[in-house]
């Protein structure tokens, strides 16, 4: 365990910092409904996020004020850039790899299980990760707001339902290459990127059926977490190799992390109604997947197994 902690990454720091622009660039366009021209910012904000992730690793006095310097220069580059994009889905974008959604989603799956420090450790954590999110967007566009002396923005707008998403069929092109930067963000091997990228699409592909084919929004997280857990835990009992590396990058697309920032932003700019109709969006998203993960590891493992990832348990 000491060894694979201590490893070296598998991509080098300018990969890295690469990859945090591209995933951007792609989860704008799919998750948050960005247009090319939000895309394209939210990948030059991607990249800046990169570099400040590098600082942190560097300077360890950083890493405690990583993530709200981080919200706070998106929310102030987002409003700088806000006459000619989407500032919900470019401030999202620019902060996608500190959203809380999974963090939040294996903290319920914990406390299901029983986990009940670790679950509420988790819970509480990505709560707080998300307020911190939303704060630190709050405050740059403020600061933007007081330099630019004509407020273009009153308080944090994340609504995007005003951007200029681009066909949903458009999607199936983005896609995988949002898959790719996740599998290089959580440092998986390339070798297995094409396994990940298939498990995923397979999963994607059903919640997208579900969702604005067939209008079935709160079945279409639990079928799809179903499909990507029956999926992912079938491949493991074959090939004898865990199933958390061919389920986490499917999980990540579909975990609501987004969902909760929008809502503490919502709260703080008081409205009340909005926010709270977004954390019970957020809590029924990850109980759904939960539901779905745990039948899924059912049906494979009915009599269980000793070693499992939390996310399959």
């Amino acid at each position: 365990l000491e060894d694979i902690i201590t490893a070296p990454p598998i991509y080098a720091w300018y990969w890295q910092v690469l990859n945090w622009g591209v995933l951007s660039w792609s989860l704008c366009l799919v998750c948050f409904g960005g247009s090319w021209r939000d895309s394209g910012l939210s990948l030059a904000f991607g990249l800046i996020g990169g570099v400040l992730s590098l600082a942190a690793g560097k300077f360890s006095g950083y890493t405690n004020i990583f993530e709200v310097s981080v919200s706070i220069l998106a929310g102030l580059l987002s409003a700088a850039v806000a006459k000619w994009g989407c500032f919900g889905a470019i401030s999202l974008s620019a902060t996608v790899v500190l959203l809380p959604g999974l963090v939040m989603t294996t903290g319920v799956i914990e406390l299901s299980s029983r986990h009940m420090v670790a679950g509420t450790v988790r819970i509480f954590y990505a709560l707080l990760l998300a307020f911190i999110i939303a704060y630190g967007l709050l405050i740059g566009v403020e600061i933007f707001n007081k330099l630019a002396g004509n407020p273009l923005l009153d308080g944090v707008l994340l609504d995007l339902t005003q951007c200029q998403s681009l066909s949903k069929w458009s999607w199936f092109g983005t896609f995988p290459i949002g898959i790719i930067n996740i599998a290089v963000l959580v440092n998986i091997h390339w070798r297995h990127w094409l396994s990940v990228t298939v498990v995923a699409g397979i999963s994607y592909g059903i919640f997208w059926l579900f969702k604005f084919h067939l209008g079935l929004d709160d079945l279409a997280p639990v079928v799809a977490s179903f499909v990507l857990g029956l999926v992912a835990n079938t491949w493991a009992k074959i090939t004898g190799q865990t199933a958390y590396m061919i389920l986490l990058p499917g999980e990540m697309f579909l975990v609501p992390g987004s969902v909760g920032v929008r809502g503490f932003s919502s709260l703080l700019s008081k409205d009340g109604a909005q926010g709270l109709s977004l954390a019970l969006q957020m809590i029924t998203t990850c109980l759904s997947i939960m539901i779905g993960l745990l039948a899924s590891s059912f049906v494979v493992y009915p009599r269980g197994k000793l070693n499992s990832a939390l996310l399959t348990v």
